[in-house]
């Protein structure tokens, strides 16, 4: 059977079982034999590769040294992809298994104007809450957004869980940065970029997929954790809360006062609260949460 020019990238890294498990979901979809699937294994020690290799032999594995993080490999897929005349592209986290025919109606949905770029709506598996959809700023905010059963919802920058869009993209604003959003971010700014150049960014919730949200949580609310550790993470490529990423996230979503914002939200702030909550009783604490919220 002829597969159609649509390209499924893969980030991976040492998770194996969950790899294996994402391809088997696409086996079953039917999309493993409709599509072409990159996996791009960024120096897996676990035998990942050579497990895909065994049991998916179509499957083109794309391989990296361990310093490409999320962003790095989706750049070195989508090249390949668009080496190779794709006509979409379709980014896929290993970790979001995508339900029977959800790729091939946000394919479709992309075929109707190629200045759509569409996510899936993930949901968790045990609770069928929302998890990864999209996210809007407002105000001096970024605010997480679903989109409802059967509805089509704009946003202002996509997670990276379950995207399609049409390849020209490329030509038109290059690659995701993964120099400076090595890890995280690197999918809200790249589609946010792509908004302001003019496409529609839609989270398509009758396009289902079924994702976990186990990120990390970062909280001031936690005393317990040392003040060194909260500063280190500000310089980890792998942390939610590195610095280069932070910041220039703030500054794709918000302009120049994202630097000040950022300054202000994310350092000052966040500190002022951590040495609150370090000097405060823990019978406070309740009381600080809802200043939070």
């Amino acid at each position: 059977m002829d597969k159609e020019n649509v390209y499924i990238i893969i980030p991976v890294h040492n998770r194996k079982e969950i790899t294996l498990k994402c391809l088997e979901t696409l086996k079953q979809n039917g999309d493993l034999d409709k599509y072409y699937v990159i996996v791009v294994d960024d120096g897996s020690t676990d035998g990942t590769s050579e497990a895909i290799k065994f049991l998916y032999p179509d499957v083109i594995i794309l391989t990296g040294d361990g310093n490409l993080w999320w962003t790095g490999a989706i750049k070195k897929g989508m090249e390949y992809a668009y080496e190779k005349g794709a006509e979409y592209l379709i980014w896929l986290n290993d970790d979001c298994y995508p339900q029977k025919e959800t790729i091939l109606k946000l394919i479709n949905t992309c075929k109707s104007n190629k200045n759509i770029i569409v996510g899936a709506q993930s949901l968790d598996p045990d609770t069928l809450q929302p998890t990864y959809g999209g996210i809007i700023s407002k105000g001096d905010k970024i605010i997480e957004v679903h989109a409802l059963q059967n509805n089509l919802l704009e946003c202002d920058g996509l997670n990276g869980n379950l995207v399609c869009f049409c390849s020209t993209i490329i030509e038109e604003i290059d690659y995701p940065q993964f120099k400076i959003f090595p890890q995280y971010h690197g999918d809200s700014t790249y589609t946010h970029h792509a908004k302001k150049k003019g496409y529609r960014l839609l989270i398509q919730g009758d396009a289902i997929a079924f994702c976990q949200n186990d990120h990390p949580k970062i909280s001031w609310l936690n005393p317990e954790k040392p003040f060194l550790s909260y500063w280190q993470d500000y310089f980890k490529i792998g942390s939610p809360s590195y610095w280069k990423s932070d910041l220039n996230y703030y500054r794709e979503m918000f302009g120049a006062r994202g630097i000040g914002l950022y300054i202000y939200q994310k350092i000052i702030r966040f500190w002022l609260f951590y040495l609150l909550v370090k000097i405060t009783p823990s019978f406070f604490r309740q009381s600080l949460k809802q200043v939070k919220k």
